[in-house]
């Protein structure tokens, strides 16, 4: 009886749907360089991070650039686009002062029914969360207008301190990435890097 008991619970072990990943890395390359990337998508995980889980309206990938062959390459973080194919949400880099800051930022125009494109989103710093549905972006890199008064807060000043550095570089670079992105599945998550000739898709399972 007690065998036939723990066969069942082993069973019923092996029924239960598993946990929903929380981190995952993804490897890819073209003729210039190789592209790491683990993205963090649980609140606890950022906040191990950058000692703030950024209130739960961010993802972070952590990514590493290796050139290949002492090529020098340019790093541009609006290169890098994160989406979901869940609804198709994208998103690009954010920087400090967008995130943590006390600027204004216009984050882009969302597009409506029928393609019309609707007036751009705003949202003030401090992590206010974004108005309105994530929806979809025309993807132009978001704008910024600094208030020259405002102080750097210590979230801000981390999270540049974190960031993947921009520039020309003939040796590995990494740093972190912040995306708008909440609420959605690892496996639905697809992150790209560069123009279309040579762009790099990477898929996390």
């Amino acid at each position: 009886m007690p065998y036939r008991l723990t066969f069942l619970f082993v069973l019923a072990a092996l029924a239960l749907p598993g946990a929903a990943k929380k981190t995952a890395t993804a490897t890819g390359e073209n003729d210039e360089l190789i592209l790491t990337a683990t993205l963090y998508i649980d609140q606890a995980d950022i906040k191990d991070l950058v000692g703030s889980d950024l209130d739960g309206h961010y993802f972070v990938a952590s990514v590493k650039i290796q050139p290949k062959y002492g090529k020098t390459v340019t790093i541009d973080r609006d290169d890098f686009l994160l989406r979901c194919f869940d609804g198709n949400d994208t998103s690009r880099p954010f920087i400090g002062s967008q995130i943590a800051g006390q600027s204004t930022m216009v984050v882009g125009k969302v597009m409506e029914d029928e393609g019309k494109k609707s007036k751009p989103r705003i949202t003030m710093g401090g992590m206010g969360g974004l108005t309105g549905p994530m929806g979809q972006y025309d993807n132009a890199p978001a704008k910024v207008k600094e208030n020259p008064d405002a102080k750097m807060t210590t979230l801000e000043k981390t999270l540049d301190e974190k960031i993947l550095p921009e520039g020309k570089s003939d040796a590995p670079v990494s740093g972190l990435l912040y995306f708008a992105m909440e609420k959605h599945k690892m496996k639905d998550m697809e992150l790209t890097y560069g123009a279309k000739e040579t762009r790099i898709s990477l898929h996390f399972k």
